[in-house]
């Protein structure tokens, strides 16, 4: 199965405001900007330690490919941690290669597509999803780095997940409602959650998420409470959709939680078993027209 993550940045300065990617700091363009840094993180491997205490390392697998025509930088991400302990052997006769241990770094490879349009405030990272094997975080922070070392330190990247509006509503139109749930902050008793499950009455499920997308469709402030029926009003409501076995969690408050990886396995092409670099090209700039 292949997976893309869609992740929409912008540019900040530190009064928060979103800058003009094509021409940020005044004259600079932040694609040239973006391909100077994949090239200094090929070149300088980004080595660190995540939140569960585990060494990681972050990296390109080769140079970055820039194409100035359509504003894109693609390529391929390397990330490997440590801890993992396994065995790899032969195929065909089950005989052990080498072991691998706790202390032996565990890498993969994945594409990525950077995408920086003239003359906006937004731009887009598609990354194909490996599991244990998150980018937000490094990516975000790497190029924060990289920018202070150039002696800019008045922008930060912020990135956030952005998926297609095609994607979401053939959730909501099409999707089964497994269950919802209903959040509520105390000051004095903490966060308090309220799940409910639905069982196969399809037309009962089917009511629920009527009334659940009418607040998703129109609720705007994040300060307010939600009503939800007569059971009281409430700080976030959640809901799970399900479609040929797979389920997203709806937000209707927080939208931008909604994760965007997209299943792309029946719309590429493959060599040897693997996704072309060119049909992965294609469909992120397919899906990066419809998010846009």
């Amino acid at each position: 199965m292949v997976n893309l993550n869609i992740y929409r940045f912008m540019l900040l300065n530190k009064a928060k405001e979103q800058q003009v990617l094509s021409f940020y700091n005044e004259e600079e363009d932040l694609l040239d900007t973006m391909n100077d840094f994949c090239g200094y993180i090929h070149k300088n491997v980004r080595d660190y330690i995540d939140a569960q205490g585990i060494y990681r390392t972050f990296t390109l697998s080769d140079r970055q490919k820039k194409d100035l025509i359509n504003r894109n930088i693609s390529g391929y991400f390397d990330s490997s941690y440590t801890g993992e302990k396994g065995k790899i052997k032969d195929r065909k006769t089950n005989q052990l290669k080498f072991n691998i241990e706790e202390k032996d770094l565990f890498s993969k490879e994945f594409f990525y597509l950077i995408h920086v349009p003239k003359n906006s405030k937004s731009g887009f990272l598609i990354v194909e999803k490996k599991e244990n094997h998150g980018v937000k975080s490094i990516f975000e922070n790497a190029f924060n780095n990289f920018m202070r070392t150039k002696g800019i330190s008045n922008y930060v990247l912020d990135l956030r997940q952005a998926p297609p509006r095609y994607f979401i509503q053939n959730y909501l139109e099409f999707g089964k409602l497994k269950e919802f749930k209903l959040v509520e902050n105390d000051a004095l008793l903490g966060r308090e959650e309220r799940v409910f499950k639905l069982n196969n009455d399809m037309a009962e499920g089917q009511n629920v998420k009527n009334i659940l997308l009418e607040p998703f469709d129109t609720f705007s402030s994040s300060n307010e409470k939600i009503p939800f029926l007569n059971k009281g009003e409430y700080d976030e409501i959640t809901f799970v959709l399900g479609i040929n076995g797979s389920t997203k969690t709806f937000y209707v408050k927080n939208h931008e939680r909604i994760r965007s990886n997209v299943d792309v396995s029946n719309l590429i092409e493959y060599n040897d078993g693997q996704p072309t670099t060119e049909s992965l090209i294609r469909i992120s700039l397919d899906i990066i027209r419809q998010a846009s």
